[in-house]
């Protein structure tokens, strides 16, 4: 009598493409370690280096005698550019939202943080809105001594238009 075989599934080996993609994955594995094992000592030999270079440097060597004239222009420059970021533009753009029209077109704002002024160009179809606009500008409170300094008839893209050049101080 047989004995009965229970295993209906018939077993399956590899084929020669499997093994070969088993094979390389396993090499580029082994090569990646290898690769990591590397850069794992390197690191460590130029953390060394670098503790060594902390250690021999001395205060007095990381510390300048005194700072020269380039130090001083530099510090000037940086200056400045505080000056400039610490320009107050969220009060300054809702006071000139407020004067503004649709038709008028902005084409300048240049801020002077340090003398707290600011100058504009704008372009409007009629000479009357850019007056309208100086007007509606010298209503601002937050603005003041608003000045027309020039005003000129232009041609842009076809259309005559009129360019304003202003100038207004700010007082926040």
């Amino acid at each position: 009598m047989r004995s009965p075989d229970f295993n209906y599934a018939h077993g399956r080996v590899p084929g020669p493409m499997q093994v070969s993609l088993a094979g390389v994955c396993v090499l580029a594995a082994s090569l990646l370690l290898a690769l990591y094992l590397h850069l794992v000592a390197g690191n460590a030999v130029l953390q060394t280096q670098v503790n060594a270079r902390q250690a021999l440097a001395t205060p007095a060597a990381t510390q300048r005698a005194k700072p020269n004239a380039m130090d001083q222009a530099l510090a000037a420059e940086m200056a400045d550019a505080q000056l400039q970021l610490q320009t107050p533009w969220l009060p300054l753009l809702h006071a000139l939202e407020q004067a503004h029209q649709p038709s008028l077109y902005w084409m300048q704002l240049a801020p002077d943080a340090k003398r707290k002024h600011l100058r504009m160009v704008v372009l409007a179809p009629k000479r009357q809105q850019g007056w309208a606009l100086v007007d509606r500008l010298k209503k601002q409170s937050s603005l003041s001594d608003v000045k027309l300094n020039a005003s000129e008839s232009t041609d842009v893209n076809g259309l005559a238009m009129t360019t304003f050049q202003l100038e207004a101080g700010w007082t926040f």
